[in-house]
Order: structure tokens, then sequence, then C-alpha cells
């Protein structure tokens, strides 16, 4: 008991520092003096799940902390630490808008971020129109993919064109479902996830029966009523309902789902299949016991590697608790931008981009590169020194980024069982 209750106090302590930082622009009450630095702005959606986006800043300063405990970079002789400035753009476009100019001056060239898909798609066009490097680490919307971005747009999370795809397939193949329902959030990402599986459902000859959009705009989703929504799902009598929903409201969806007739009385009851994966402590908290443990979802975080589980154990070490998804990949944004910037000897994004997918085993790198995994810095630096190529294989998995900013995905199906989350396939895009 003392030792959960110390980690309950650690966590709280740091994550104060961490949003003094956003408000004060640095990241935490002391002045650090970094060598050279190089400048990094990490951007956050507060509105969209306060616990993803601490576990990102979290992710982002680990990565931080370890390559400036390693000496940092060396560029033309020169020895640069890495300089984090956290930035929140309450999950509103124009806010992220807003945080663009105000790193821009702070002579940052280089974004982290957002979370959100709605900000994420506004950001990176201003991004590319001023020359800034942008990755986000959980914007998964498919229109990022297609941009005009002059290489500036890259994301370490998948894109939902590819875990749209792999849901769908595996509800019909391996759940062997033919009527489906969707309830989305009413934006951008909600509304391009729905179009991505309604699409391959069509393909597969099977059906989306009903599909009902709930605002996001100025709704206070933990206390919404989306029995109104649900309702209009159930009367189609689906045998799942694909739920495109962030962490805030997935807790308040169960309630409601359990409270309505329709639902009760059904004698087979649909399941909700979650596109997100890091939710388990909402619905833990929040959740209506009996739908949770009828949930199943899809995540790009898988648990189970060496590089995972190498990162958990010093992210915990750490902080005293555990990573949650997005976490890792933020932690592999910033990695995967230091090796370019170490390969190309610039921290300009012009050249960063040139590099990036040479360090990740992407389109163009050399197939004998040498695998570097979590937290081996100085080894890398030395073989780049060395000229010798290098493949980062990160938290997240294998990173590999193809022609469009995209990671090679791998994706695990998990479902919810006595209150514990357990992975029960792994599928690759």
């Amino acid at each position: 008991m003392k030792s959960r209750t110390l980690r309950i106090w650690l966590f709280l302590i740091l994550s104060f520092l961490i949003f003094y930082g956003c408000e004060k622009l640095q990241e935490d009450f002391n002045e650090i003096d970094y060598k050279n630095p190089i400048k990094i702005g990490v951007v956050g959606d507060l509105a969209n799940g306060r616990e993803v986006v601490e576990n990102v800043f979290f992710g982002v300063k680990l990565a931080a902390e370890e390559i400036n405990g390693s000496g940092g970079l060396t560029i033309d002789g020169i020895d640069h630490e890495i300089q984090l400035i956290f930035k929140d753009s309450g999950g509103d476009s124009k806010k992220g808008l807003m945080v663009i100019d105000e790193l821009i001056d702070e002579d940052v060239q280089i974004i982290i971020g957002p979370t959100n898909s709605e900000v994420a798609v506004d950001m990176a066009a201003k991004c590319i129109e001023n020359n800034v490097l942008m990755m986000t680490y959980s914007a998964s919307v498919p229109i990022l993919s297609g941009l005009s971005d002059n290489d500036l747009i890259w994301r370490t999370c998948p894109s939902d064109a590819f875990s749209g795809n792999i849901m769908a397939k595996f509800a019909t193949d391996t759940l062997q479902i033919r009527r489906a329902a969707i309830l989305y959030r009413d934006d951008k990402f909600g509304q391009g996830m729905r179009d991505v599986i309604q699409e391959k459902f069509r393909l597969l000859n099977a059906e989306i029966v009903a599909t009902a959009g709930f605002p996001t705009e100025n709704t206070d989703l933990y206390r919404y009523d989306f029995t109104p929504h649900l309702n209009l799902l159930l009367t189609k009598q689906p045998q799942i309902i694909f739920t495109v929903i962030f962490e805030p409201e997935s807790g308040k969806i169960t309630q409601d789902l359990w409270s309505l007739d329709l639902y009760q009385q059904g004698e087979k009851k649909p399941f909700l299949f979650l596109t997100e994966g890091g939710f388990l402590k909402e619905l833990e908290t929040n959740g209506q016991p009996e739908v949770v443990e009828s949930i199943m979802g899809i995540s790009s975080s898988i648990t189970n590697t060496p590089n995972y589980i190498a990162f958990k154990n010093i992210y915990s070490d750490k902080f005293g608790f555990n990573p949650i998804t997005y976490a890792e990949h933020a932690y592999d944004a910033l990695y995967s931008i230091v090796y370019a910037m170490q390969r190309g000897q610039s921290s300009d994004p012009l050249f960063i981009k040139q590099n990036i997918r040479l360090v990740t085993g992407g389109i163009g790198s050399d197939i004998k590169a040498v695998i570097v995994n979590v937290n081996e810095f100085t080894r890398a630096k030395i073989l780049l020194q060395s000229e010798v190529e290098i493949n980062y294989e990160g938290a997240s998995g294998s990173l590999s980024f193809d022609q469009n900013g995209d990671p090679k995905s791998k994706f695990v199906i998990w479902k919810i069982e006595d209150g514990d989350y357990k992975e029960i396939s792994i599928l690759e895009r």
C-alpha cells in the first residue's frame, strides 16, 4: 500500500512539473543550462485525455534525458543538447495554429505532436508553409498521408487507413461478423475512420447497418447523453458496434449502453470494438463492468516486444508508474529525429527530412544497417560518426517509414477479460 501511495504522489508531482512547464515555457521550476540547445516543441491536446498527454510528455522527456545524459548530439564538431518546449493546443485547431506561431517565435523548427487529428491537419498546413518539421505520435487521420507536404509531415503511429482495414477484416474473417454499426466522433478523425471501415466492409460483402456521429466541439463528453445515438444503432440489430472514440467518453458510453432497454432485452448483445488502445484506466474507473467485459479493440502498442519491455522498465523505474498508449510513439519520434540530425549533421528540417528514413529502416535505407535498440544513443552516435548506417528499432516497433512518412505498423487485437487487458492477436498491415 505504501508503494502504491508513493507512486501516486510521484505521478502527481511530475504531472504538475510538466504542466507548469506548458505555461511557463520550460520543463520544470529550475532553468536548465543546455549546451548549445536544439529546441524541439512538444504539443499535446489536454482536452482529449489528460492522462494520455501526460504520458506522452513523459515519454519524450525520457528520450531527451537519455540523449542529453549520453553527451547529446555532435554536429560539425560542436556538442548540442535537446531542449524540449511543451505546449497544450487544448484540442482546438485555432489554438494549435497559435502554438506554432509561439514556437516559431522561440526559434523552434521541429514539433513532436499534436495528439488530435483535427488539430494535426490544420497544424500540418501551417508547418508546411513555414518549413517546420512535424512528427505526430497519435494523429492517425488518413488525410495526413496524402498531403503535398514537401516531406515535412510524419507520424510514428499508424494511419487509420491501415487500422480500419485490419479491424474490418478481423471482424468479418475471424469473428464472422456480417452486420455492424459505427458510433463515431463527428470530427476529422471519426469521419475518416468511419469511411475506411464502411468501404472495407463493402469490399468484404458485409454490411454496415447504421452509423451515428456525436458532436465533439464545446461538448462535455464525460457527461454527454449518448443514448439517442446508441438507440439508433441498436434498432438495426448489429452484431458489433465499431466505436471510434477517445478516452474521455469511453466510460460514459458503456454506462449509457447498459441503461437502454433495447440493449437489456437483446437476446445476443452486440459488443464494442474500440479503435484506440489507451482506455483501460477510464474503463476501470467509470465503465459499466458488464459492458466493459464485452469490449475488444485494436492498438498499435504491442507490449510484449523486447524494445517495448525495455522502454517500459526504464519509464516505470524513472517515473514510478507504467506508460500508456502513445508514450512509446512519442519517445520514438524524438529518437528518429535526433538520429536523422546526427546522420545529416544538421538540425535544419530540410536536412532532417532527408535522413529520417535512412536511420529507421525506411525506403532507401541500407538493408545491412546495424540495428539500434531503445536507449542506445551512445552506440548509435559512434556508429554514425564512423559512417556506419543504423536502423533504429523503437519502443513502438519497427518504424521503416514509407514514402508518405507513415511507419511500418503491427497491430494488436485486445480484449478485457476478468478486468485485465489481454492481447489476443498480432496483425501486420
